[in-house]
């Protein structure tokens, strides 16, 4: 018999809650779970305690090393970037959690323009709304206007705005979104813009597996296991133990002269054949022993890139790069993208 015969729920079943009462996203996570590739959506893992758990982890890791990177550039070059954009001006973040390194891009702008409005992207919606509330109270002329919601969701919300808009991509969140499934949201994001707008992503570009194996260890298994387990268990009425999981890494690495970047994958796997109940929905998932549940859609968790593939694909989806600001050690970089119809300048 087929493992999975016994995750349909049973139509009419006294104790079954059809899942069509659950609210849209909530059901694309059971879909998820339950599908031949056992998977969640990346956005699911960051509800306001993991977004909390994930904002103290990259701060203070010493392994995890890309918050420190990307802070330093944006302290280097915040005005430089504040510069691609005139006045008035809409600044946007998407998956903008605490907004920490943000604050100097923000900083930039209101020394450049006096007053503008920031509108962070999240899905953790009550999160976000409390650190707009603070940024408010700390930047005078600062109109904070959150947006809960999926990233393209508040890419299109902020695109009928008059004024230049300057759209960052922080944290290379760029590298989380599938690789079948950048060009294509990449294009999308482009043809939301205007000649007069910019796209700002961070990048990541270490392929050191000794150094990735560490970044993306056993730090991360308050999060991405144990709140993960602690959130399905939640909205489903769960009875999923998070000791009988384990979490995984591994690192692809693709040839630097192919368009595809190298990606790091992780995922959970079952310790020993076991079946786990969700109560609200009726639906018991059984799992084999080592059976995974990785944590994307697509095949990759975090890519890590070379300049001649971003270069690649920003050619591809209607950009050209304006700009590229790398660290010292040539790992990270933040790279400013303009429509192609602008300009075309090289890094």
């Amino acid at each position: 018999m087929d493992s999975r015969a016994s995750e349909i729920p049973t139509t009419g079943s006294d104790d079954a809650t059809s899942l069509y009462n659950e609210p849209d996203q909530l059901m694309r996570v059971v879909e998820c779970l339950t599908s031949q590739r056992r998977h969640v959506p990346l956005w699911y893992l960051y509800d306001t305690r993991g977004s909390e758990l994930c904002e103290e982890m990259i701060q203070t890791s010493k392994s995890y090393k890309l918050w420190h990177h990307e802070y330093n550039i944006l302290r280097s070059h915040a005005d430089d970037i504040a510069s691609k954009v005139s006045f008035p001006a809409v600044l946007i973040d998407l998956g903008s959690a605490a907004s920490s390194k943000t604050r100097l891009i923000i900083e930039a702008l209101l020394k450049r323009h006096g007053k503008f409005t920031f509108v962070p992207v999240d899905t953790a919606k009550e999160f976000i709304e409390t650190c707009g509330r603070q940024l408010q109270r700390d930047y005078a002329g600062l109109t904070v206007e959150p947006f809960g919601g999926m990233f393209m969701d508040g890419v299109r919300h902020s695109a009928a705005r008059t004024g230049a808009k300057l759209l960052l991509f922080l944290g290379s969140s760029i590298g989380d979104v599938s690789i079948y499934e950048q060009l294509k949201m990449l294009q999308d994001i482009r043809a939301q813009l205007s000649e007069q707008d910019r796209f700002v992503c961070g990048v990541d570009m270490n392929t050191d597996r000794e150094t990735l194996s560490e970044a993306y260890g056993e730090q991360w298994i308050p999060i991405w296991r144990d709140n993960l387990i602690s959130r399905l268990n939640k909205d489903f009425g769960g009875d999923m133990n998070h000791e009988m999981f384990k979490y995984n890494f591994e690192f692809v690495e693709n040839p630097a002269d192919g368009d595809t970047p190298s990606y790091v994958q992780l995922s959970l796997s079952s310790s020993g054949k076991q079946r786990v109940h969700f109560g609200k929905l009726g639906l018991d998932v059984d799992f084999q022993d080592g059976e995974r549940i990785y944590f994307y859609d697509g095949p990759n968790t975090s890519c890590k890139w070379n300049l001649k593939q971003l270069r690649r694909l920003a050619e591809r989806s209607g950009f050209a790069v304006d700009a590229c600001w790398a660290n010292d050690e040539g790992n990270y970089c933040v790279i400013c993208l303009a429509p192609a119809d602008v300009r075309r300048l090289s890094v």
